[in-house]
């Protein structure tokens, strides 16, 4: 497996801290919708980087952090929550808390379809927890015929205890969703 031409790497604590500081930091992001406890930011493109960051922070006033990250941690519940996945799978276990999976998504007409395959690890920190991923090549999951092969830079979910009962799920990410746009 390699990303891009790169070696693949598990995340180490350096790179949770980051991502968490990512999630919880303004600096640098614009908010684009604020409404009944949800809010979206995004990062501005600079020259170099044709693909922007988008943010949310959603609270989630009756759900515990603990069954929040069970359900985005679950592949086999997430056809039941999301309803553009078309296909989700484990490819294999690499760590106590990393693997590398498949996942494909519908898209609006006229786009092909997506897909990715990608590392995910994750991280519960006391009654926080993370979880992230990005890109990699694996040698058996070539694109698929009738799919464009995205990119994650760097995806993830911060899911923080926020009271009794209640949490605090951010989203963030930075994907080239590649091929063309009519």
């Amino acid at each position: 497996m390699s990303r891009g031409g790169e070696m693949v790497y598990i995340p180490d604590d350096s790179d949770f801290s980051s991502f968490r500081a990512q999630c919880e930091s303004l600096e640098g992001w614009q908010c684009r919708y604020n409404k009944a406890g949800i809010t979206v930011w995004s990062q501005g493109q600079e020259e170099s980087c044709t693909v922007q960051k988008i943010k949310t922070r959603i609270s989630c006033k009756d759900v515990p952090a603990e069954t929040l990250y069970d359900v985005l941690h679950d592949t086999h519940y997430r056809k039941k929550w999301d309803s553009n996945m078309i296909e989700t799978h484990d490819i294999g276990r690499l760590t106590a808390n990393a693997d590398v999976g498949y996942y494909s998504w519908k898209c609006p007409s006229p786009l092909k379809n997506r897909d990715f395959v990608t590392l995910r690890s994750w991280l519960p920190l006391d009654h926080d927890y993370v979880i992230i991923n990005y890109s990699v090549k694996h040698p058996r999951y070539p694109p698929r015929e009738g799919f464009v092969r995205a990119v994650s830079l760097l995806t993830g979910y911060l899911v923080k205890a926020n009271g009794s009962g209640a949490s605090v799920l951010y989203y963030l990410t930075q994907v080239d969703p590649r091929g063309e746009c009519p």
